[in-house]
């Protein structure tokens, strides 16, 4: 599916129905204007489709994906400016940069003051409202319609876009040998990944020397025979109330369990003198 393409129809729709100049037409240019921006937003999370955990793509609201994405990228939602040149001394930006372009994007602020307003013209007044003798604002409501308008045009006329360049940490999972990437922010010095296969789990550590360490989250835990001293190695994610494993030692079965552990009442007696 095309989000972008789909998103320029919506838009174009929305233009027709605001030129209209039906009143009526407003709330069909708003449902328009609202698709376009679920349309967008999905577009950009498709760009992060190697990072975007697999469970979030039942995710549909915008500003639910674009939470996610922050996530994953602090600076997915901010406008970005595609230059290169020749440099003439290694790591130092060339004196002369040529640009591709810039990317206009839809941001969560421009997506938390518009889209669920965008909702709300969609239904009719409320009881209250009625009984408060508030009425539609329709002049209001079309410039602001006109306004989101414009701001969704230059977003989808950017020249370039979608574009999610960054620096990357890879391992072979350690639990089923899958591939593991993880984006490595500039202002952070340690942060999670997770496997999207086996969901394993591991911390990164920034080195001194611009390497990545990659701690699992796993230990050694105890066969809970007490005449039995073999260890099985667990990771965090499989330590739940009925998981279990099979010693290799014993053969006896260990299982996860919550218990409530009982002690007796004892009272105690003063011995009289």
């Amino acid at each position: 599916m095309n989000y972008r393409h789909d998103a320029n129809q919506y838009l174009a729709s929305a233009g027709e129905k605001l030129n209209t100049q039906k009143v009526q037409d407003l709330k069909y240019a708003a449902l328009e204007l609202r698709m376009a921006m679920e349309a967008i937003t999905y577009d950009r999370a498709i760009a992060y489709k190697d990072e975007f955990p697999p469970e979030e793509f039942q995710t549909w609201q915008p500003r639910k994906v674009m939470r996610v994405l922050l996530d994953i990228d602090p600076i997915a939602d901010k406008d970005s400016t595609i230059s290169f040149g020749l440099e003439e001394e290694y790591g130092v930006q060339a004196p002369v940069m040529t640009s591709l372009g810039t990317e206009k994007v839809l941001n969560m602020n421009t997506l938390s003051k518009h889209y669920d307003a965008l909702g709300s013209y969609l239904h009719i007044q409320s009881m209250k409202q009625v009984r408060e003798g508030k009425k539609l604002n329709t002049d209001k409501m079309r410039t602001r319609l006109k306004d989101i308008t414009v701001f969704l045009k230059a977003v989808l006329s950017s020249p370039v876009f979608n574009s999610t360049m960054g620096s990357f940490a890879t391992i072979k999972c350690l639990e089923c040998n899958k591939p593991v990437r993880k984006r490595i922010p500039h202002d952070k010095e340690t942060l999670g990944a997770e496997c999207f296969e086996c969901h394993s789990t591991y911390t990164l550590s920034l080195q001194e020397n611009g390497q990545v360490e990659w701690k699992p989250h796993h230990r050694q835990v105890l066969c809970g025979n007490p005449d039995c001293d073999e260890e099985a190695l667990v990771w965090e994610h499989e330590e739940k109330i009925g998981r279990f494993w099979t010693c290799p030692g014993c053969k006896g079965t260990n299982e996860f369990a919550a218990g409530v552990l009982f002690i007796p009442f004892k009272e105690d007696k003063i011995s009289e003198s």
